[in-house]
């Protein structure tokens, strides 16, 4: 459990540190957005999300860099950002782009470029890119797939 808190303990460590220490907020954002960007990855890097992802999933990232070698960093994001289920907004946020349409627009049109890729790792690029992005809420505790749940009414 150690190894998996690490990160969210000194991320957390940091935010405290810099209340405690009366830093501007724009000073406090800044530090924490340097830490999110180590974390999750951002517009100038890869994070630790993107190299554990590329580990445990026998590097599928390592894969998707030779079957498509312009594949540009805002897309490795946003792809790795919706394998974990954030929203538009977040991966807009985390990636540095403008907006969340932003973001869908990137994720869709990676569909479309992945769809058209001759590999036998199609199928599991596609499942790391839903056609929806979780939104905050209910519909992400069912990870936008309720139509498959079925409902019950209490009598």
């Amino acid at each position: 459990m150690h190894h998996e808190l690490v990160s969210l303990t000194v991320f957390a460590s940091r935010w405290f540190q810099a209340e405690e220490m009366l830093y501007t907020d724009q000073y406090r954002i800044k530090r924490c957005m340097e830490v999110l960007h180590q974390l999750l990855g951002g517009p100038n890097q890869s994070g630790l999300l993107q190299i554990k992802m590329n580990r445990e999933m026998n590097g599928i990232l390592d894969r998707l860099y030779a079957d498509m070698p312009l594949i540009r960093h805002d897309e490795i994001l946003i792809l790795s950002y919706s394998a974990c289920g954030f929203t538009n907004d977040m991966s807009a946020h985390l990636a540095g782009l403008d907006s969340a349409c932003d973001a869908s627009v990137i994720r869709c049109r990676l569909r479309e470029k992945i769809l058209k890729l001759e590999s036998d790792y199609t199928d599991e690029y596609l499942s790391l890119l839903p056609r929806k992005a979780c939104r905050y809420g209910r519909e992400m505790l069912f990870m936008n797939d309720r139509k498959y749940k079925k409902l019950w009414k209490l009598r």
